[in-house]
């Protein structure tokens, strides 16, 4: 690039502060590529700083790290393994790299992919199947969670999983868990989203977890985060059962222990994914692609109430997948 060149991306300042700014173009260090950012989604951790919600990130940040893009010079696209992980720690050596003790991720505590371009490791790019909508392939992120969570809890055909939350990671935890064989069940306030969640597969849906029928299933996956609804997992698993907290809406509550202890629960916090996790979940997108009309494609310069709407509107938007021009 040009001596003083520079490119768009939308910069967080702080609390609900988003604007598009021209920012010096990212220079790669040794090891790094320059990744042409074409569809970059808005993560539900990307609405933590913009609610207000305390946490890692410090303005000014260019936030996210859901993305999909091209490189100068490489054939295809390339969706980015966005954990930057050490590989010899304990957790790395485990083969649970998304526990790495010295762990990184783009847009939390290094320049993140809502940009035009992004600098980022050549090994973190992953790339996509010819023929794969882009639109699908940037799923690929928030699938890779969910699908995360379910290996590790042995889900399988035949089992019974309580999702509750029908934000992306939890209707790609649906999604998932049928494509798997499992009979689901939905818990969403929203009323499109529990419409996205029938589509996607699940059996039943509910306005509220709390009217998930006790002791059924033999998994569930909070995809909110909150006393509320972690209460509601704990309740709807059979004795025996397990419950993966994946979203953080909550950082601090109460556990009914008594219950946990009676009946034999088992509660685990879960965070992103490994490797595998990843590629797995491209390939689960490549085989059997999901509907992506639930989608909704904004210009970077529209960033901001993309942010907006997620947060005031939920009704009008469940994934916001920016753009550059």
């Amino acid at each position: 690039m040009p001596r003083g060149a520079s490119m768009r991306a939308l910069v967080w300042h702080g609390g609900d502060r988003l604007a598009v700014e021209a920012l010096p173009e990212p220079t790669p260090s040794e090891g790094e590529v320059l990744l042409e950012v074409e569809l970059a989604g808005i993560c539900g951790s990307d609405l933590h700083p913009y609610r207000g919600h305390p946490g890692p990130r410090r303005p000014p940040l260019v936030l996210g790290h859901e993305a999909v893009g091209s490189v100068p010079g490489r054939p295809g696209r390339f969706v980015v393994f966005p954990l930057v992980v050490c590989g010899v720690c304990d957790a790395c050596r485990r083969g649970e790299e998304n526990l790495c003790e010295r762990r990184g991720l783009l847009g939390l505590d290094r320049q993140g992919v809502f940009a035009e371009r992004v600098a980022v490791r050549a090994d973190a790019l992953v790339r996509v199947p010819d023929g794969l909508d882009p639109q699908v392939a940037v799923l690929v992120e928030p699938l890779a969670t969910s699908l995360s969570a379910l290996r590790i809890d042995h889900v399988e055909a035949g089992d019974t999983v309580l999702v509750v939350g029908g934000g992306p990671i939890g209707l790609l935890a649906v999604y998932a868990a049928v494509v798997r064989g499992a009979r689901v069940t939905c818990a969403e306030p929203v009323d499109e989203r529990r419409g996205l969640a029938e589509r996607l597969g699940a059996t039943t849906v509910l306005n509220d977890a709390a009217d998930a029928a006790p002791g059924e299933a033999d998994v569930a996956v909070d995809a909110v985060g909150i006393e509320q609804t972690w209460r509601a997992a704990v309740a709807g698993v059979r004795s025996g059962g397990v419950v993966a907290l994946v979203g953080l809406g909550q950082a601090e509550g109460s556990m009914p222990a008594g219950d946990l202890v009676r009946r034999g629960v088992a509660v685990r916090g879960h965070y992103a994914y490994t490797r595998r996790d990843f590629e797995d979940a491209l390939a689960l997108l490549a085989a059997s692609p999901p509907p992506v009309d639930w989608v909704t494609v904004l210009d970077l310069a529209e960033g901001a109430e993309g942010f907006r709407v997620l947060v005031e509107e939920p009704a009008a938007a469940t994934k916001v997948l920016l753009t550059p021009p």
